[in-house]
């Protein structure tokens, strides 16, 4: 008798714990933030979260190509192209990423608070780094066309494989220019602050599951985790405010 309940438990147990385990398709805005969320929701519950992550058009290419995956967190408008592939109901605010200008840890901060400051600080830089529109960056093409427009000329741009703040701490490039949330997680990176308001750029990030999620049932414990209050704080740090109202 003990045996045969034993098997039995087994049987329910085991399909289970497997069960358990989501992936996230995300891009380089979220995914240092999701990281140390995934670790926390593992910790508390056990469950294994594989983050897919990438440029933002590859994340949505993956999402709008049926890449297995049980929730996706992307900006709008990307966010919006692939709305057909969501369970319905799911889609959930995550945090607004500014975008802003990073330089080496320690150095003076230059007053950006301008748009002809802003301008002047990078015509005199050695560079501006930022993630390479020919990836798939959509951060990446919105810098390089602000770069490209006439008042900019003078300045120097430099694309280049990584996130922004990469640009700085391995390429040695002066400042990088993108999204806050891929500067302030490089060490050895500060951030001067956000671009002056005439120019403010920004992505927001929305989270949903996915219609072909094999564990929508756990996908959504896991988005409604990530946007709690204490979430909210781990996300800051990172870089990602709170959603805009």
């Amino acid at each position: 008798m003990m045996r045969t309940l034993l098997a039995a438990a087994a049987l329910v147990l085991t399909p289970c714990a497997a069960m358990a385990d989501i992936t996230v398709i995300t891009s380089g805005g979220t995914f240092p933030g999701l990281r140390v969320l995934s670790e926390q929701w593992t910790a508390q519950t056990g469950k294994k979260v594989t983050l897919v992550g990438g440029t933002v058009t590859r994340a949505r290419d993956n999402v709008q190509n049926k890449v297995p995956g049980d929730l996706a967190l992307l900006p709008a408008p990307q966010f919006e192209e692939v709305s057909a592939n969501y369970k319905s109901g799911t889609t959930t605010p995550i945090g607004r990423v500014h975008f802003g200008l990073a330089q080496k840890a320690g150095e003076p901060k230059p007053d950006i608070s301008t748009m002809p400051k802003f301008i002047a600080v990078l015509k005199a830089a050695n560079g501006v780094g930022f993630t390479d529109p020919a990836r798939g960056s959509a951060a990446g093409k919105w810098v390089g066309e602000l770069l490209a427009r006439p008042e900019f000329a003078g300045v120097v741009p430099r694309p280049i494989a990584g996130m922004p703040g990469h640009a700085v701490a391995r390429d040695g490039i002066q400042y990088g220019l993108g999204p806050i949330s891929e500067e302030v997680t490089v060490p050895g990176v500060d951030v001067i602050g956000t671009l002056p308001s005439e120019i403010a750029m920004h992505f927001d990030y929305s989270g949903a599951v996915l219609a072909h999620a094999a564990q929508p049932d756990e996908a959504a414990q896991f988005l409604a985790f990530i946007t709690t209050p204490a979430a909210m704080a781990e996300w800051k740090k990172v870089g990602v405010e709170a959603p805009a109202k």
